[in-house]
Protein backbone atom coordinates (compact mmCIF):
# COMPACT_ATOMS: atom_id res chain seq x y z
CA UNK A 1 0.00 0.00 0.00
CA UNK A 2 3.05 2.19 0.09
CA UNK A 3 2.88 5.00 -2.44
CA UNK A 4 -0.91 4.87 -2.78
CA UNK A 5 -2.60 8.23 -2.46
CA UNK A 6 -5.00 8.75 0.44
CA UNK A 7 -8.45 10.17 -0.22
CA UNK A 8 -9.79 11.63 3.06
CA UNK A 9 -13.52 12.35 3.21
CA UNK A 10 -16.28 12.79 5.79
CA UNK A 11 -19.30 10.50 6.10
CA UNK A 12 -22.23 11.55 3.89
CA UNK A 13 -19.82 13.56 1.76
CA UNK A 14 -19.79 13.30 -2.04
CA UNK A 15 -16.48 12.29 -3.65
CA UNK A 16 -16.12 13.68 -7.20
CA UNK A 17 -15.58 11.07 -9.93
CA UNK A 18 -13.68 12.06 -13.07
CA UNK A 19 -13.76 9.92 -16.17
CA UNK A 20 -10.12 10.37 -17.01
CA UNK A 21 -8.90 9.99 -13.44
CA UNK A 22 -8.76 13.73 -12.74
CA UNK A 23 -10.60 16.91 -13.63
CA UNK A 24 -8.88 19.29 -16.04
CA UNK A 25 -7.44 22.18 -14.09
CA UNK A 26 -7.06 20.12 -10.88
CA UNK A 27 -3.66 18.68 -10.09
CA UNK A 28 -3.03 14.98 -9.57
CA UNK A 29 -2.21 15.81 -5.94
CA UNK A 30 -5.76 17.04 -5.26
CA UNK A 31 -6.86 15.02 -2.24
CA UNK A 32 -10.50 14.29 -3.05
CA UNK A 33 -11.33 12.56 -6.30
CA UNK A 34 -11.84 9.07 -7.68
CA UNK A 35 -11.38 7.63 -11.12
CA UNK A 36 -14.27 5.75 -12.70
CA UNK A 37 -12.58 2.41 -11.96
CA UNK A 38 -12.10 3.39 -8.30
CA UNK A 39 -15.74 4.50 -8.08
CA UNK A 40 -16.95 1.15 -9.42
CA UNK A 41 -14.74 -0.71 -6.93
CA UNK A 42 -16.20 1.40 -4.11
CA UNK A 43 -19.76 0.72 -5.26
CA UNK A 44 -19.12 -3.03 -5.21
CA UNK A 45 -18.63 -2.78 -1.44
CA UNK A 46 -22.42 -2.42 -1.19
CA UNK A 47 -22.59 -6.18 -1.75
CA UNK A 48 -21.09 -6.65 1.73
CA UNK A 49 -21.99 -3.34 3.39
CA UNK A 50 -25.53 -2.61 2.33
CA UNK A 51 -26.00 1.11 1.79
CA UNK A 52 -22.30 1.91 2.20
CA UNK A 53 -22.38 4.36 -0.72
CA UNK A 54 -24.48 5.39 -3.69
CA UNK A 55 -23.82 6.85 -7.12
CA UNK A 56 -24.99 10.40 -7.70
CA UNK A 57 -24.50 12.73 -10.61
CA UNK A 58 -20.80 13.56 -10.63
CA UNK A 59 -19.74 11.52 -7.63
CA UNK A 60 -20.09 8.88 -4.94
CA UNK A 61 -22.00 9.72 -1.75
CA UNK A 62 -20.99 7.83 1.39
CA UNK A 63 -23.24 6.70 4.23
CA UNK A 64 -22.52 6.18 7.92
CA UNK A 65 -19.58 3.73 7.76
CA UNK A 66 -16.21 5.18 8.78
CA UNK A 67 -12.69 3.80 8.62
CA UNK A 68 -10.47 2.71 5.74
CA UNK A 69 -11.29 1.23 2.35
CA UNK A 70 -8.36 -0.12 0.40
CA UNK A 71 -8.75 0.09 -3.36
CA UNK A 72 -6.15 -1.15 -5.88
CA UNK A 73 -4.93 2.38 -6.61
CA UNK A 74 -5.77 4.42 -3.50
CA UNK A 75 -6.81 4.30 0.15
CA UNK A 76 -10.12 5.95 1.03
CA UNK A 77 -10.21 7.27 4.61
CA UNK A 78 -13.77 7.97 5.80
CA UNK A 79 -14.13 10.06 8.97
CA UNK A 80 -17.22 10.88 11.06
CA UNK A 81 -18.96 14.21 10.60
CA UNK A 82 -18.67 16.07 13.92
CA UNK A 83 -19.11 19.71 12.83
CA UNK A 84 -22.32 21.70 12.29
CA UNK A 85 -21.15 23.55 9.18
CA UNK A 86 -21.92 22.09 5.75
CA UNK A 87 -18.42 22.92 4.54
CA UNK A 88 -15.31 21.56 6.21
CA UNK A 89 -13.72 23.71 8.86
CA UNK A 90 -9.95 24.09 9.16
CA UNK A 91 -9.43 21.48 11.86
CA UNK A 92 -12.46 19.26 11.26
CA UNK A 93 -10.54 16.34 9.79
CA UNK A 94 -8.22 16.22 12.80
CA UNK A 95 -11.13 16.46 15.23
CA UNK A 96 -13.10 13.83 13.33
CA UNK A 97 -10.15 11.47 13.36
CA UNK A 98 -9.68 12.00 17.09
CA UNK A 99 -13.39 11.41 17.77
CA UNK A 100 -13.37 8.14 15.81
CA UNK A 101 -10.27 6.88 17.63
CA UNK A 102 -11.67 7.77 21.06
CA UNK A 103 -14.99 6.04 20.32
CA UNK A 104 -13.28 2.93 18.97
CA UNK A 105 -11.21 2.68 22.12
CA UNK A 106 -14.01 3.39 24.60
CA UNK A 107 -16.36 0.97 22.82
CA UNK A 108 -13.65 -1.71 23.09
CA UNK A 109 -13.65 -2.26 19.33
CA UNK A 110 -9.86 -1.98 19.19
CA UNK A 111 -7.09 -1.02 21.60
CA UNK A 112 -5.66 2.40 20.75
CA UNK A 113 -3.06 3.94 23.05
CA UNK A 114 -0.29 6.54 22.89
CA UNK A 115 -2.31 8.75 20.54
CA UNK A 116 -3.40 11.43 22.98
CA UNK A 117 -6.71 13.10 23.70
CA UNK A 118 -8.62 15.06 21.10
CA UNK A 119 -9.43 17.80 20.38
CA UNK A 120 -6.72 19.08 22.73
CA UNK A 121 -4.14 17.20 20.67
CA UNK A 122 -4.84 17.18 16.95
CA UNK A 123 -4.61 13.80 15.26
CA UNK A 124 -3.10 14.70 11.90
CA UNK A 125 -1.71 11.36 10.75
CA UNK A 126 -3.93 9.28 8.43
CA UNK A 127 -5.96 6.53 10.06
CA UNK A 128 -3.86 3.81 8.46
CA UNK A 129 -0.69 5.13 10.10
CA UNK A 130 -2.47 5.42 13.45
CA UNK A 131 -3.89 1.90 13.22
CA UNK A 132 -0.48 0.44 12.38
CA UNK A 133 1.11 2.38 15.26
CA UNK A 134 -1.58 1.07 17.64
CA UNK A 135 -0.90 -2.49 16.45
CA UNK A 136 2.85 -2.02 16.96
CA UNK A 137 2.33 -0.74 20.51
CA UNK A 138 0.15 -3.78 21.26
CA UNK A 139 2.78 -6.12 19.81
CA UNK A 140 5.59 -4.49 21.81
CA UNK A 141 3.54 -4.54 24.99
CA UNK A 142 2.94 -8.29 24.70
CA UNK A 143 6.58 -8.93 23.85
CA UNK A 144 7.70 -7.06 26.98
CA UNK A 145 5.27 -9.10 29.08
CA UNK A 146 6.54 -12.32 27.51
CA UNK A 147 5.40 -14.09 24.35
CA UNK A 148 2.81 -16.82 24.72
CA UNK A 149 4.37 -20.29 24.49
CA UNK A 150 2.58 -23.44 23.37
CA UNK A 151 3.43 -27.09 22.76
CA UNK A 152 4.05 -27.48 19.03
CA UNK A 153 4.35 -30.87 17.31
CA UNK A 154 7.67 -31.50 15.54
CA UNK A 155 8.99 -34.36 13.41
CA UNK A 156 12.76 -34.51 12.90
CA UNK A 157 15.81 -36.76 12.55
CA UNK A 158 17.81 -36.70 15.78
CA UNK A 159 20.95 -38.48 17.08
CA UNK A 160 19.04 -39.59 20.21
CA UNK A 161 15.41 -40.52 20.79
CA UNK A 162 13.23 -37.60 21.80
CA UNK A 163 9.53 -38.06 22.26
CA UNK A 164 8.26 -40.95 20.11
CA UNK A 165 10.46 -43.00 17.77
CA UNK A 166 8.73 -43.52 14.41
CA UNK A 167 9.98 -46.73 12.81
CA UNK A 168 8.20 -46.26 9.47
CA UNK A 169 9.50 -42.74 9.06
CA UNK A 170 12.96 -43.88 10.11
CA UNK A 171 12.96 -46.62 7.47
CA UNK A 172 11.99 -44.18 4.73
CA UNK A 173 14.42 -41.42 5.64
CA UNK A 174 17.46 -42.88 7.39
CA UNK A 175 18.52 -46.12 5.65
CA UNK A 176 21.77 -44.45 4.65
CA UNK A 177 22.08 -42.64 7.99
CA UNK A 178 21.97 -45.30 10.71
CA UNK A 179 23.19 -42.81 13.30
CA UNK A 180 19.97 -40.71 12.96
CA UNK A 181 16.58 -41.56 14.46
CA UNK A 182 13.26 -40.21 13.18
CA UNK A 183 11.26 -38.88 16.15
CA UNK A 184 8.03 -37.02 16.75
CA UNK A 185 7.92 -34.80 19.81
CA UNK A 186 6.17 -31.77 21.30
CA UNK A 187 8.22 -28.68 22.06
CA UNK A 188 7.13 -25.85 24.34
CA UNK A 189 7.97 -22.80 22.26
CA UNK A 190 7.00 -19.23 21.47
CA UNK A 191 7.17 -20.10 17.76
CA UNK A 192 3.48 -20.96 17.56
CA UNK A 193 0.42 -19.84 15.60
CA UNK A 194 -0.37 -16.91 17.92
CA UNK A 195 3.00 -15.25 17.54
CA UNK A 196 3.26 -16.26 13.87
CA UNK A 197 0.08 -14.26 13.25
CA UNK A 198 1.81 -11.20 14.75
CA UNK A 199 4.92 -11.82 12.64
CA UNK A 200 2.76 -12.21 9.51
CA UNK A 201 1.04 -8.89 10.28
CA UNK A 202 4.39 -7.17 10.79
CA UNK A 203 5.56 -8.45 7.42
CA UNK A 204 2.31 -7.37 5.74
CA UNK A 205 2.31 -3.75 6.95
CA UNK A 206 6.02 -3.00 6.58
CA UNK A 207 5.73 -1.21 3.24
CA UNK A 208 2.65 0.77 4.28
CA UNK A 209 4.48 2.90 6.86
CA UNK A 210 5.48 6.44 5.94
CA UNK A 211 6.09 8.13 9.29
CA UNK A 212 9.67 7.83 10.57
CA UNK A 213 8.68 7.25 14.21
CA UNK A 214 6.34 4.47 13.18
CA UNK A 215 9.11 2.89 11.11
CA UNK A 216 11.35 2.84 14.18
CA UNK A 217 8.55 1.21 16.16
CA UNK A 218 8.21 -1.40 13.42
CA UNK A 219 11.92 -2.30 13.56
CA UNK A 220 11.75 -2.59 17.36
CA UNK A 221 8.71 -4.88 17.15
CA UNK A 222 10.30 -6.92 14.36
CA UNK A 223 13.40 -7.47 16.49
CA UNK A 224 11.20 -8.76 19.32
CA UNK A 225 9.53 -11.28 17.01
CA UNK A 226 12.61 -12.14 14.91
CA UNK A 227 12.78 -15.68 16.35
CA UNK A 228 9.23 -16.42 15.18
CA UNK A 229 8.81 -18.19 11.84
CA UNK A 230 7.65 -16.00 8.99
CA UNK A 231 4.63 -17.70 7.42
CA UNK A 232 1.77 -16.37 5.33
CA UNK A 233 -1.46 -16.05 7.33
CA UNK A 234 -4.87 -14.59 6.53
CA UNK A 235 -7.41 -12.83 8.71
CA UNK A 236 -9.48 -16.03 8.76
CA UNK A 237 -6.48 -17.99 10.03
CA UNK A 238 -6.16 -15.58 12.95
CA UNK A 239 -9.90 -15.61 13.61
CA UNK A 240 -9.86 -19.42 13.85
CA UNK A 241 -7.18 -19.53 16.55
CA UNK A 242 -8.53 -21.03 19.81
CA UNK A 243 -9.14 -18.43 22.51
CA UNK A 244 -9.19 -19.18 26.23
CA UNK A 245 -8.14 -17.61 29.52
CA UNK A 246 -4.46 -18.27 28.74
CA UNK A 247 -4.65 -16.22 25.55
CA UNK A 248 -6.96 -13.49 26.89
CA UNK A 249 -4.20 -10.89 27.10
CA UNK A 250 -3.50 -11.41 23.37
CA UNK A 251 -7.10 -10.57 22.36
CA UNK A 252 -6.51 -6.87 21.47
CA UNK A 253 -3.35 -7.79 19.55
CA UNK A 254 -5.06 -10.59 17.61
CA UNK A 255 -7.92 -8.22 16.77
CA UNK A 256 -5.42 -5.87 15.16
CA UNK A 257 -3.88 -8.80 13.29
CA UNK A 258 -7.28 -9.74 11.88
CA UNK A 259 -8.06 -6.20 10.77
CA UNK A 260 -4.70 -5.48 9.17
CA UNK A 261 -4.36 -8.88 7.49
CA UNK A 262 -7.85 -8.39 6.02
CA UNK A 263 -6.47 -5.34 4.24
CA UNK A 264 -3.42 -7.29 3.10
CA UNK A 265 -5.53 -9.90 1.31
CA UNK A 266 -3.82 -10.91 -1.99
CA UNK A 267 -7.21 -10.94 -3.71
CA UNK A 268 -7.91 -7.45 -2.53
CA UNK A 269 -4.64 -6.08 -3.83
CA UNK A 270 -5.64 -7.50 -7.21
CA UNK A 271 -9.06 -5.90 -6.96
CA UNK A 272 -10.98 -9.17 -6.71
CA UNK A 273 -11.79 -9.27 -3.00
CA UNK A 274 -14.57 -7.02 -1.71
CA UNK A 275 -13.80 -7.18 2.04
CA UNK A 276 -13.09 -3.61 3.19
CA UNK A 277 -11.18 -4.66 6.30
CA UNK A 278 -11.42 -1.56 8.50
CA UNK A 279 -14.92 -0.09 8.38
CA UNK A 280 -17.14 0.66 11.37
CA UNK A 281 -20.87 1.39 11.39
CA UNK A 282 -21.13 4.70 13.23
CA UNK A 283 -24.64 3.96 14.52
CA UNK A 284 -23.44 0.81 16.30
CA UNK A 285 -20.14 2.38 17.33
CA UNK A 286 -21.83 5.40 18.91
CA UNK A 287 -24.31 3.12 20.67
CA UNK A 288 -21.41 1.16 22.22
CA UNK A 289 -19.69 4.44 23.13
CA UNK A 290 -22.84 5.70 24.89
CA UNK A 291 -23.18 2.39 26.75
CA UNK A 292 -19.60 2.74 28.04
CA UNK A 293 -20.33 6.35 29.03
CA UNK A 294 -23.43 5.22 30.96
CA UNK A 295 -21.47 2.45 32.69
CA UNK A 296 -18.80 4.90 33.81
CA UNK A 297 -21.34 7.43 35.15
CA UNK A 298 -23.84 4.97 36.66
CA UNK A 299 -24.55 5.05 40.38
CA UNK A 300 -23.29 2.11 42.49
CA UNK A 301 -26.76 0.57 42.84
CA UNK A 302 -27.50 0.69 39.11
CA UNK A 303 -26.87 -1.81 36.35
CA UNK A 304 -26.71 -1.17 32.59
CA UNK A 305 -28.36 -3.42 30.00
CA UNK A 306 -27.61 -3.03 26.28
CA UNK A 307 -29.99 -4.19 23.56
CA UNK A 308 -32.67 -5.14 25.99
CA UNK A 309 -33.99 -6.86 27.85
CA UNK A 310 -36.00 -7.63 24.68
CA UNK A 311 -39.79 -7.51 25.06
CA UNK A 312 -42.65 -7.63 22.55
CA UNK A 313 -44.90 -4.60 22.29
CA UNK A 314 -48.08 -6.47 21.36
CA UNK A 315 -49.71 -9.83 20.71
CA UNK A 316 -51.84 -11.03 17.83
CA UNK A 317 -53.83 -13.97 19.06
CA UNK A 318 -51.24 -16.18 20.73
CA UNK A 319 -48.29 -14.73 18.78
CA UNK A 320 -45.99 -12.00 20.12
CA UNK A 321 -45.29 -9.21 17.65
CA UNK A 322 -43.20 -6.01 17.42
CA UNK A 323 -40.05 -6.98 19.30
CA UNK A 324 -38.45 -4.09 21.21
CA UNK A 325 -34.75 -3.93 22.08
CA UNK A 326 -33.81 -0.57 23.62
CA UNK A 327 -30.21 0.51 23.06
CA UNK A 328 -29.60 1.02 26.79
CA UNK A 329 -31.72 0.55 29.91
CA UNK A 330 -30.63 1.58 33.40
CA UNK A 331 -32.01 -0.47 36.33
CA UNK A 332 -31.96 -0.02 40.08
CA UNK A 333 -30.74 -3.12 41.88
CA UNK A 334 -31.01 -4.56 45.37
CA UNK A 335 -28.05 -5.54 47.54
CA UNK A 336 -27.82 -8.91 45.77
CA UNK A 337 -27.59 -7.27 42.34
CA UNK A 338 -31.07 -8.31 41.16
CA UNK A 339 -33.06 -5.88 39.00
CA UNK A 340 -35.67 -4.00 41.04
CA UNK A 341 -37.10 -1.40 38.70
CA UNK A 342 -36.20 0.41 35.53
CA UNK A 343 -34.81 3.90 36.03
CA UNK A 344 -34.16 5.18 32.51
CA UNK A 345 -34.30 4.20 28.85
CA UNK A 346 -31.52 5.68 26.70
CA UNK A 347 -31.67 5.64 22.90
CA UNK A 348 -28.41 6.51 21.10
CA UNK A 349 -28.72 8.54 17.90
CA UNK A 350 -25.72 9.22 15.67
CA UNK A 351 -27.27 12.39 14.25
CA UNK A 352 -26.60 16.12 14.41
CA UNK A 353 -29.09 18.37 16.18
CA UNK A 354 -30.38 21.72 14.95
CA UNK A 355 -30.76 24.25 17.81
CA UNK A 356 -32.46 26.74 15.46
CA UNK A 357 -35.72 24.73 15.27
CA UNK A 358 -38.42 24.41 17.99
CA UNK A 359 -37.93 20.64 18.25
CA UNK A 360 -34.11 21.04 18.23
CA UNK A 361 -33.91 18.84 15.15
CA UNK A 362 -35.13 15.76 17.04
CA UNK A 363 -36.69 13.34 14.59
CA UNK A 364 -40.36 12.54 15.19
CA UNK A 365 -39.81 8.85 14.47
CA UNK A 366 -37.16 8.71 17.21
CA UNK A 367 -39.65 10.13 19.73
CA UNK A 368 -42.32 7.63 18.67
CA UNK A 369 -39.82 4.81 19.04
CA UNK A 370 -38.80 5.77 22.56
CA UNK A 371 -42.47 6.23 23.51
CA UNK A 372 -43.02 2.58 22.61
CA UNK A 373 -40.22 1.72 25.05
CA UNK A 374 -41.89 3.83 27.73
CA UNK A 375 -45.21 2.04 27.24
CA UNK A 376 -43.80 -1.49 27.32
CA UNK A 377 -41.15 -1.05 30.00
CA UNK A 378 -43.23 1.17 32.28
CA UNK A 379 -40.61 3.92 32.34
CA UNK A 380 -41.33 7.65 32.42
CA UNK A 381 -37.74 8.92 32.20
CA UNK A 382 -36.54 8.72 28.60
CA UNK A 383 -33.32 10.05 27.08
CA UNK A 384 -32.22 10.59 23.52
CA UNK A 385 -28.40 10.63 23.38
CA UNK A 386 -26.65 12.55 20.60
CA UNK A 387 -22.97 13.32 19.89
CA UNK A 388 -21.79 16.49 21.64
CA UNK A 389 -21.12 19.57 19.54
CA UNK A 390 -19.06 22.49 20.82
CA UNK A 391 -21.56 25.01 19.46
CA UNK A 392 -24.40 23.72 21.68
CA UNK A 393 -24.33 24.52 25.38
CA UNK A 394 -25.46 21.64 27.57
CA UNK A 395 -27.70 23.97 29.59
CA UNK A 396 -29.67 24.80 26.44
CA UNK A 397 -30.64 21.19 25.68
CA UNK A 398 -34.42 20.70 25.55
CA UNK A 399 -36.69 18.53 27.70
CA UNK A 400 -40.01 17.47 26.15
CA UNK A 401 -42.97 16.86 28.46
CA UNK A 402 -45.35 14.56 26.64
CA UNK A 403 -48.98 15.63 26.55
CA UNK A 404 -51.31 12.89 27.78
CA UNK A 405 -54.99 13.51 28.47
CA UNK A 406 -55.92 13.12 32.13
CA UNK A 407 -52.36 12.52 33.33
CA UNK A 408 -51.37 14.17 36.61
CA UNK A 409 -48.23 16.27 37.02
CA UNK A 410 -46.44 13.53 38.94
CA UNK A 411 -47.09 11.02 36.17
CA UNK A 412 -45.66 13.05 33.32
CA UNK A 413 -43.48 11.21 30.83
CA UNK A 414 -40.37 13.25 30.01
CA UNK A 415 -38.02 12.90 27.04
CA UNK A 416 -34.65 14.53 27.70
CA UNK A 417 -32.08 15.32 25.02
CA UNK A 418 -28.53 14.69 26.25
CA UNK A 419 -25.19 15.05 24.49
CA UNK A 420 -22.37 12.54 24.88
CA UNK A 421 -18.74 13.75 24.72
CA UNK A 422 -16.82 12.20 21.86
CA UNK A 423 -13.42 12.85 23.43
CA UNK A 424 -14.08 11.77 27.01
CA UNK A 425 -11.49 8.96 26.96
CA UNK A 426 -7.86 9.68 27.85
CA UNK A 427 -6.01 7.33 25.52
CA UNK A 428 -2.78 7.73 27.48
CA UNK A 429 -4.21 6.39 30.70
CA UNK A 430 -7.17 4.18 29.73
CA UNK A 431 -6.71 0.50 30.51
CA UNK A 432 -9.95 -0.71 28.91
Amino acid sequence: MGGLRTVTVLEHEVIPVFEGGHLPGISEEAPRWLSEAEAQALLRLNDLRRGFCQRLSGGIKLAQHCGIVRLPTCVVEVLPKVGMADARTTDELERSRGALLAMLHSARQVAITKVGTAPQQAVRAPLLDIFIEAFLHCALDQARRGLISRYVAHANDLPVIKGRFQAHGHARRNLARPHMLHCEYDEFTADNAYNRSVRATLDACRTWIINGNTQRLWFEAHARYASISSVRMSAKDVESLPRDRTTHRYDPLLTWCELILAMASPGMSAGTTLAPGLLFDMNKLFEAHVAKYEEDSAEPDCIIHTQGPPLHLAVRGSTNVFLLKPDITVWRTDKDGANLNIQRVVDAKWKLLNPATPDFGVNEADVYQILAYATRYGCKTLELAYPMLDSIAEKNLPTFELLTEGQSTNEKTVVTVKMIPLWNIDLHNSNN
